[in-house]
């Protein structure tokens, strides 16, 4: 074994130690051993050192077998623990259940030598897998976004056909999916007097490499051609050729740079990719991406951190009590106190609603919890100024350590959500610390349930549809509904989507329920419209459909099977999903528009600058947040935000939809700030029927 072996060394006989040390020296091992002499100075140790392998002698008072396990693993090290004895009869099997690799006789050296290098290659293999798993990750996360979000047009061939062609070229020759390239030869995107020299070129570029270059020489060469849109348009591009291989197999990279000045457009998508509209903090994708970085860096032994959620207590009752924009500035102003508290390694960021997440370099338990009480403290002290009211507050705080044996992101963000919802349950202003109870699923195990359950419900037949009428308030006419989704489970009772639709985005079957509803709405949007209806479906859709290539085709191809025109249905997302994937929503609902569907953002309104989004997302529809038109008889303020964000919207040509509404007074009140349409119990709860007579309404 070449590497130095970190041996830490758990023995009262320091004569012992020694003995042990030049048998493993003489046997040809390189050690840099530790002794620890009682369980502080083996937590000191643990805490400055990692570790490659634990000698623990049996039968210490002060340093049992279990206690040095433990300390281990609180102290986040994954080093395998050989246990040594000098009795005859010790029990292997005893061991092994109190944690330990091995068990060796202390006189049999011999033995503890193959153990000790057994146990070494284990834990350095250990390590190297997860640098792998992490470097695969970032590796594959860098590719695919330097790629897709390229500005510059980028494509392979082979033998004259395109293998891959990124966003930007397909926008820039007028194709809207990879697809649609399959099948056309490059020298078809030319224009007839310049395919002459693109062939003779492409000729000498057979195998990827000119025969021309010297060995090793790979650099591009470059032709000026008049190239062909996909709707015969033709234009001047500079076109960069180099060698190249996919899949093994040599090709050839087209390189087309985009010359317009995009930089101030790219900074304004790179902010909002990563940051909170309300806040200013960090958003859920990008603490997740710094979350999966740091869970690497601490799998390798390389630096532990605590994963906190932190959710202001009671936060509804401070909403209700000063309005929706009200609520916004205590939350910015949370923001703004998490920010201050944390030091500079650290990275805050709002997750929704009400909660935040805070990576933390402090770890240690002492230092994590005074960390945590002087925030709490500061939270509660805090007074936030909103119109002359003084508004006070309290969180809670649930904690899940990253350490060498966390598990992956997905399940620390659910250890650390049961935590913070157990200091809820305890009336709030505290933290909680996650520790797992015996039989506890995990959030992987949870989501792998889900998803048999969703796939047998597929199966089963066992999802239906429901639909609420969106009703116009100033004339408008024709039929508009919403489409919602509900699975029964295996007696008959619905489940709400909220129960299992965060499993399916976290396991990829989100996208099969988008298919699954999209494909049933066209088969019951087609029967509406032969009986004589110009019915139009509101269709939501998960973050699952944006990263679905094939997904708008297949919609096109499903609307013209059907004769449904494609102006008849509008697809409906989240502002919070479109704000976390900004760059895939973009191209989505370029797309869409190209087709001639509609687009809606639901939930809209809710950050500080609102309408900053639609500057790069355009929607048709704005379905402004349901928390706007609860108590909204009583709510000037929120009166008075609906009615601006109305006028804005109109004045950029959208229309605006109020959802959730559930009394008479609120529809006059919307009727007089000038909302073009609302939805809700009021007119009709969510039904299996397309009855609602439109007639009435306007």
């Amino acid at each position: 074994m070449d590497h130095i072996i970190r041996l830490l060394i758990i023995d009262p006989d320091l004569n012992d130690a020694e003995k042990m040390i030049s048998a493993l020296k003489s046997a040809g091992l390189a050690v840099r051993p530790q002794r620890a002499a009682d369980a502080q100075d083996l937590e000191d140790k643990l805490r400055d050192h990692a570790p490659d392998v634990i000698l623990c002698t049996l039968g210490q008072p002060q340093l049992p077998l279990e206690t040095v396990v433990e300390s281990n693993r609180r102290m986040g090290r994954h080093a395998p623990v050989i246990a040594l004895t000098e009795a005859p009869d010790s029990d292997v099997v005893e061991c092994l259940e109190a944690g330990a690799h091995d068990l060796v006789h202390k006189d049999r050296f011999d033995h503890l030598r193959h153990v000790v290098a057994r146990a070494a290659a284990h834990q350095q293999q250990w390590r190297q897998l997860k640098a792998c798993e992490a470097s695969l990750r970032e590796t594959e996360r860098r590719c695919k976004t330097l790629l897709d979000n390229s500005r510059d047009a980028i494509a392979y061939v082979h033998e004259g056909m395109h293998t891959y062609a990124n966003s930007a070229y397909l926008e820039l020759f007028g194709y809207t999916d990879e697809e649609e390239l399959e099948g056309i030869p490059l020298m078809d995107m030319v224009a007839r007097e310049d395919q002459p020299a693109l062939k003779e070129f492409l000729r000498g570029h057979e195998g990827g490499v000119p025969p021309d270059a010297a060995d090793g020489d790979t650099q591009e060469q470059v032709l000026e051609l008049q190239l062909t849109r996909a709707d015969g348009t033709p234009f001047a591009a500079r076109m960069e050729f180099s060698p190249a291989t996919i899949d093994g197999e040599p090709c050839t990279q087209i390189l087309i740079r985009n010359r317009s000045n995009t930089r101030e457009l790219e900074r304004q998508l790179n902010y909002l990719a990563q940051r909170d509209l309300v806040t200013g903090l960090y958003n859920r994708q990008y603490f997740i991406e710094q979350l999966q970085r740091t869970l690497g860096r601490a799998n390798q032994g390389k630096g532990n951190a605590s994963l906190m959620e932190l959710r202001i207590d009671r936060f509804g009752n401070i909403r209700e009590a000063v309005g929706v924009a009200g609520g916004d500035l205590v939350l910015a102003d949370m923001g703004k106190v998490l920010e201050d508290a944390c030091g500079e390694g650290d990275i805050v960021a709002r997750f929704d609603g009400e909660a935040f997440a805070i990576l933390s370099l402090r770890w240690e338990q002492a230092d994590m919890e005074a960390f945590v009480h002087t925030l709490l403290e500061q939270i509660a002290h805090h007074i936030c100024d909103v119109e002359g009211r003084s508004i006070t507050c309290t969180a809670s705080v649930g904690v899940a350590r990253v350490d060498e044996n966390a598990p992956d992101v997905n399940e620390l963000l659910s250890r650390a959500q049961k935590a913070c919802e157990q200091a809820g349950r305890q009336g709030g202003n505290r933290m909680q610390v996650y520790q797992p109870k015996e039989g506890e699923m995990t959030q992987k195990q949870l989501d792998e349930t889900w998803n048999e359950r969703i796939t047998a419900a597929i199966r089963d037949n066992r999802l239906h549809l429901l639909f609420q009428p969106i009703v116009g308030l100033h004339g408008e006419g024709g039929e508009r509904y919403e489409v919602f989704m509900r699975l029964l489970d295996e007696h008959g009772e619905a489940v709400s989507p909220a129960h299992f639709l965060p499993s399916a985005e976290r396991t990829g079957i989100a996208a099969d329920l988008d298919r699954w509803v999209i494909d049933h709405a066209i088969e019951r949007l087609a029967v509406q419209r032969k009986a004589g209806h110009e019915t139009v479906f509101f269709i939501k859709i998960t973050a699952g459909s944006l990263h679905d290539p094939q997904i708008l085709p297949w919609i096109m191809e499903r609307l013209k099977e059907k004769r449904i025109p494609a102006q008849c249905v509008v697809f409906e997302m989240k502002e919070s999903t479109v704000v976390a994937y900004l760059r895939q929503a973009k191209e989505f609902v370029k797309a869409l528009r190209s087709v001639h569907c509609g687009f809606a953002l639901e939930d809209f309104g809710n950050g500080l600058n609102p309408f900053q989004v639609l500057n790069h997302v355009p929607a048709d529809y704005l379905k402004v947040d349901a928390s706007f038109t609860r108590n909204l008889a009583s709510s000037q303020e929120n009166q008075e935000t609906l009615g601006r964000m109305t006028d804005t919207a109109h004045t950029q040509n959208r229309l605006v939809i109020a959802q959730q509404v559930e009394d008479a007074a609120s529809l006059s009140i919307l009727w007089g700030l000038g909302i073009n349409y609302i939805q809700g119990n009021f007119l009709q709860p969510p039904t299996e029927s397309l009855d609602y007579d439109f007639s009435t309404s306007g």
